[in-house]
């Protein structure tokens, strides 16, 4: 297959790592659940398994990860270097103070970057 995607391809790429992003967010919900629980149970709090090592990214999986990096920074460099936060102690709280714009540039951002 060649570099280039259709625009059905796209799409199903898109739906694919939508889908993989659900996944791995129900996963983590439910590591974390059987971690409290067990916690509450016994007072043994467990550690989550260790993800696959970095030495096993591919190309691919390595540049998609410097691509939400990027986003992520260019988030962060919105939200802590730009603007002030004022009574704000989250994100949450900060966002609706922003102008409209710039609440779009950061949840442009955070979308690119995988975590919104």
């Amino acid at each position: 297959m060649s570099g280039e995607l259709d625009a059905q391809q796209a799409a199903i790429v898109a739906a694919g790592r939508a889908a993989l992003a659900d996944i791995q967010q129900a996963s983590g919900e439910a590591t974390a659940a059987v971690v409290r629980v067990i916690e509450a149970q016994t007072g043994v709090t467990l550690a989550a398994p260790p993800g696959p090592s970095i030495m096993d990214a591919t190309r691919q999986q390595l540049m998609d990860a410097d691509r939400r990096a990027r986003a992520a920074v260019a988030a962060m460099d919105i939200v802590l270097r730009q603007w002030h936060w004022g009574d704000a102690q989250t994100l949450g709280q900060l966002m609706p103070d922003l102008p409209e714009h710039v609440r779009e540039a950061v949840a442009d951002h955070l979308v690119q970057a995988g975590q919104s």
